[in-house]
């Protein structure tokens, strides 16, 4: 019971993946005429968040005891015609898995306390942990060290190979988002209930953004934020960028925590950040409309803002997006699935106060704890020259440089009454789009056409992006199962991970 849990609520686990190459960034000024006529700007609220991390104020706790996590023995996996399968007793929700070596490495459940690493391609059970904790996170692995947080609580560092518990922390109670890993660090996010040096917390100040070394965890920097971590903070170049549930977009410099600059930008998605060749930054992210466009319910559109303090290049494919209406949403079986799931873990009267979930709830229709550790939203993945993104009932192209429609791909299924999207968050691999859906398929489209090239059954309803390696998918169900399909193509590859790397960056390599 939630009552007498005392330890670990989370893990990170890294996946490999290159970064884009390191680049000194300067603020560099707006080029007059950029921005398109109408199209949303956020509010820069650097100072806002600066005055927040100033000595005015607390300091987030440093001190926090570790977990405990205890071999346990895996359940067997079942060979299928495309592959094998693998049922867990919790029946509940998993979250997108990860491939690191030989491994692949998924939670047990929302409401379970397990961590388990298979054979990628056997489905022969590697190691499995009992974390004491629930609700483990798609984990993030890099350097031999896989990273995952609980739900309830916990980060955890685990040696990827052998399952070895290398250090942990419980940090706070829930932790809703994924950890990153880029190079020798690891980035997450938690609920900060006091601070440490007797100063008090900062007025709007719900979260921490800590950043730890990978090999020790060892505290290295912390910051204050003003909500929870949207799906995982995400690592390009010497930076990291975190959008959180209360809209904002924040970029910290990696090996100092430095604020480069904050936005309130109504932000729905974590951002996809990249460089080009002089430097300047090019970021695509999804964001509610105005509240003049909005008199009907939601609207959802994507973002691409370039600059170092970001101006709006286009705003582009703006819908009606009753996916992240809360009048909406709270009516879905999703929302009572999640409620469930919730109750299971000891959360029957709704999620915490320390979730922060009415931030949430405003921004994107979701107040669980399970529900918010499982959204991805509409998060672009970027190809060369084009961005793809689900948005609700559908999967869009849009042109990587004006934001014009390429094309769309409808999905089936009643957005409105089973709640949430209808498709995950897309991936791209061997010059396709994949995907999973509430129908309990894994689809495949062409890049270029976006005409339906493959399907696969999975038997599950899937909320949770898949991942991709050497030719196999692998995905995790609403029913509480691991499938894994071997598709026979060996061009099926390289998104071992949740953003597809280790870093989350939601690039998809050439």
């Amino acid at each position: 019971m939630r009552a007498t849990i005392a330890t670990v609520c989370s893990m990170v686990i890294g996946c490999g993946g290159s970064q884009p190459a390191e680049r000194p960034i300067e603020p560099t000024p707006h080029p007059k005429g950029s921005s398109v006529t109408g199209a949303p700007q956020g509010e820069i609220v650097t100072a806002e968040i600066e005055k927040m991390n100033g000595d005015e104020f607390g300091k987030p706790p440093t001190e926090f005891r570790a977990g405990h996590p205890t071999p346990r023995t895996s359940p067997k996996a079942t060979t299928t015609a495309t592959g094998f399968h693998v049922q867990f007793e919790s029946h509940a929700t998993i979250t997108t898995p990860t491939v690191y070596e030989r491994a692949v490495i998924v939670s047990g459940g929302f409401k379970s306390k397990e961590l388990y690493a298979f054979d990628r391609t056997s489905g022969a059970p590697l190691w499995a942990l009992d974390l004491h904790d629930d609700g483990p996170s798609s984990a993030a692995c890099e350097r031999g060290v896989c990273v995952v947080n609980t739900e309830s609580c916990t980060i955890f560092a685990i040696e990827a190979e052998t399952g070895k518990h290398l250090w942990s922390y419980w940090l706070g109670d829930p932790l809703t988002s994924a950890p990153s890993i880029a190079g020798s660090r690891v980035f997450a996010s938690y609920p900060a209930a006091g601070t440490s040096n007797g100063k008090p917390r900062p007025p709007g100040a719900t979260h921490v953004l800590a950043a730890f070394e990978l090999a020790t965890g060892k505290i290295l920097w912390q910051r204050w934020l003003d909500g929870d971590v949207m799906s995982a903070p995400v690592a390009v170049g010497e930076f990291v960028y975190a959008t959180t549930f209360n809209g904002t977009l924040i970029k910290f410099e990696q090996a100092t925590g430095k604020i480069r600059y904050a936005m309130r930008a109504k932000a729905t998605s974590a951002p996809v950040v990249q460089f080009d060749a002089s430097g300047v930054e090019q970021m695509y992210y999804t964001r509610r409309g105005e509240a003049a466009e909005e008199v009907d319910g939601a609207q959802e559109m994507l973002i691409r803002a370039d600059h170092n303090e970001p101006q709006t290049k286009y705003k582009a494919a703006q819908k009606k997006a009753d996916y992240i209406d809360k009048t909406v949403q709270k009516r879905s079986t999703h929302a009572a699935e999640s409620g469930e799931q919730d109750a299971a873990n000891g959360f029957s009267g709704g999620a915490p106060a320390s979730a922060a979930a009415h931030y949430a709830f405003d921004s994107v229709g979701i107040s669980s704890v399970s529900s918010m550790q499982n959204f991805q939203g509409s998060r672009v993945v970027k190809l060369a020259d084009r961005s793809v993104n689900t948005m609700g009932d559908e999967v869009i192209a849009t042109d990587a440089d004006t934001g014009a429609k390429l094309w769309s791909y409808k999905l089936e299924g009643d957005l409105r009454k089973q709640g949430g999207f209808l498709g995950t968050a897309p991936l791209a691999a061997g010059g396709t789009i994949l995907f999973g859906t509430l129908q309990g398929k894994i689809v495949r489209l062409d890049q270029t056409s976006g005409k339906e090239v493959a399907s696969y059954a999975v038997g599950g309803k899937v909320r949770s992006q898949p991942v991709v390696a050497g030719g196999w998918i692998y995905v995790g169900t609403e029913d509480g199962r691991l499938v894994a399909i071997n598709t026979r193509d060996p061009k099926v590859t390289g998104w071992p991970t949740w953003g597809g790397n280790a870093q989350r960056t939601g690039i998809a390599a050439p």
